[in-house]
């Protein structure tokens, strides 16, 4: 990549001036009696460890392993970072402090090439603002709704539906006719589980959220489609040196700097982000057009983006969002609802694979249910009674996490408690932890999640059993929105659209695991990549970025 003299010199100056700066912050650290590892780096610290270890969060555990619930690590040029898994502290963190803990300076603006100013990127009022105006189109009845009224009715039958005009399967059992169809044409098919999962997702994220048709999963070469799918994996998978040191630095400066070098040093990275903005902001734009003119022929919708548009339209002009706000809402929700869904469908399936007994109790349970209830299709209350299904979700979801860091930023100087308290340097507990205003901190999803003294001694087994069993887990702090896990994150940053993804999780894998029996190749290692989300990728071909390839055959009939 070959950079011009002036913008060569711009980074010059601009490294020189961050130096100064984190010089200052540096002396300021009150974290120095935290014990933590040895930096790996001499500018980057024990970024380079914790951003490409060999697996998403394996460098975590290790970390929670030797050190515990809080740990102190050197980022660029020596400033401290602060690591947290101790339930104690995320709860207060993610919950009880509210704004005064923010969303980290280098994600918020690094999100904001992607979505624009959205929920996801926006803080302080606007943020209360956009969640207010978000709110009514996310709660259990509305997700509800949207999800049974437009997927889950025809589950069972497969029968079309209409949407916009057109008849339409059901996606995940058009996905399915999909692969017997394959599987008919192929002896021992092996079918890349990713690729038509993250295209049946975001057709049901289209249908049932915004009443709009995608068309991922007829249309190959979709636009948004390819531009979406993989978004995180083609983006941010394996960070080279140079994009760690941007990454980190550059939002040290001043706003207007940051968006001066965002907008001219040319980057891979931001390359895709603007592209996928685009996309995204196009369909966006058609589509609170049309949103707003059913509003005003009193023929408004149920879906997510029809009441996004009327909470919008009845906030009036000072309460309610601009027209860009109002397209970032969209790109959040794509990104958001989109490709986390799909590898959290991966993932499950992966351990239905490593696991064939719970896959067999799984179906076993599905097909119980369904037998007795013989309904003409798929409810939220089917859901209801299936115990062993919620809990193979929980534990995936536990397992496997979306996010395996959620980082923070200190909006004012602190106090953070402990549950557990730590060995300091000197040899003292540590029962809380001092931050000062702009000390930047990292929640551990992914450690937090394999806390074994809330989930359990076997906390790094996939056991849904935990979920099933009276005192297996243990409520040691309130976290997050979902079966007291961090996977959705906490408080007023809380996913908005939880439910939504759990009864689409739950539609997916019904579907699914009662139509097909599914292994893979024991010779094939698939590691969690670290890309922010954790897609499924393949030892020795992580250039291809998000793979797993599943062997698929129909399953056998019920006795």
């Amino acid at each position: 990549m070959a950079f011009s003299s002036t913008t060569i010199q711009l980074a010059v100056a601009i490294t020189i001036a961050v130096v100064f700066a984190l010089y200052v912050r540096r002396r300021r650290s009150v974290l120095a009696g935290l014990a933590g590892p040895e930096s790996s780096h001499p500018i980057l610290g024990f970024l380079t460890t914790l951003l490409r270890g060999s697996e998403a969060g394996e460098v975590d555990f290790a970390l929670q392993n030797k050190y515990g619930g809080a740990v102190r690590f050197d980022s660029i040029f020596g400033m401290q970072q602060l690591w947290l898994c101790d339930p104690k502290a995320v709860q207060y963190i993610a919950q009880t402090a509210g704004y005064k803990f923010i969303r980290a300076s280098d994600r918020k603006e690094d999100s904001r090439l992607t979505v624009g100013d959205g929920v996801a990127t926006v803080e302080g009022d606007d943020h209360r603002r956009h969640r207010r105006i978000m709110l009514p189109g996310f709660g259990a009845k509305e997700s509800r709704t949207s999800l049974c009224a437009l997927l889950l009715s025809q589950g069972k039958t497969g029968k079309s539906y209409r949407t916009r005009g057109s008849r339409q399967k059901f996606n995940v059992v058009q996905m399915a006719d999909k692969w017997v169809q394959i599987i008919q044409d192929e002896e021992n098919a092996t079918i890349d589980a990713p690729f038509w999962i993250s295209r049946a997702t975001l057709d049901a994220l289209g249908e049932a959220a915004l009443d709009y048709q995608f068309n991922a999963l007829d249309d190959m070469s979709n636009e948004l489609a390819r531009a979406f799918s993989g978004l995180f994996a083609k983006a941010r998978l394996n960070p080279s040196n140079w994009s760690i040191f941007e990454e980190y630095v550059v939002p040290l400066l001043p706003l207007t700097l940051v968006r001066t070098w965002n907008a001219y040093v040319p980057s891979k990275k931001r390359a895709i982000q603007h592209h996928c903005k685009t996309i995204s902001e196009d369909v966006a734009r058609q589509l609170v057009q049309e949103k707003s003119a059913a509003l005003l022929a009193d023929k408004g919708g149920h879906d997510i983006m029809s009441l996004l548009v009327k909470a919008n339209a009845s906030a009036g002009a000072k309460g309610g969002m601009a027209e860009d706000e109002m397209l970032a809402q969209l790109s959040t929700i794509i990104i958001a609802g989109h490709e986390t869904t799909a590898n959290s469908i991966c993932w499950t399936l992966l351990e239905l694979c490593r696991n064939p007994d719970v896959q067999t109790r799984l179906r076993n349970e599905i097909r119980a249910v369904r037998r007795e209830r013989n309904e003409p299709g798929l409810t939220a209350a089917t859901f209801d009674a299936m115990p062993y299904l919620s809990a193979v979700m929980k534990e995936s979801l536990r397992y496997h996490t979306g996010l395996y860091h959620i980082a923070k930023e200190a909006a004012q100087d602190e106090v953070i408690p402990l549950l557990r308290p730590v060995v300091g340097t000197d040899g003292k507990m540590i029962h809380e932890i001092p931050v000062q205003k702009g000390q930047n901190v990292i929640l551990s999803v992914a450690a937090y999640n394999r806390d074994k003294d809330v989930f359990g001694q076997d906390a790094h087994t996939f056991n849904p059993e935990r979920w099933l069993e009276d005192g297996y887990i243990t409520k040691q702090a309130f976290v997050g929105v979902y079966a007291n896990l961090l996977t959705f994150g906490g408080g007023h940053r809380a996913c908005l659209g939880w439910r939504f993804a759990i009864l689409e999780l739950s539609t997916f894998l019904v579907e699914l695991v009662d139509k097909f029996e599914f292994a893979i190749d024991p010779e094939v290692k698939i590691l969690r990549g670290a890309a922010i989300i954790m897609p499924p990728i393949i030892e020795g071909e992580e250039a291809k970025g998000t793979q797993l390839p599943l062997r698929v055959r129909l399953a056998p009939p019920m006795d």
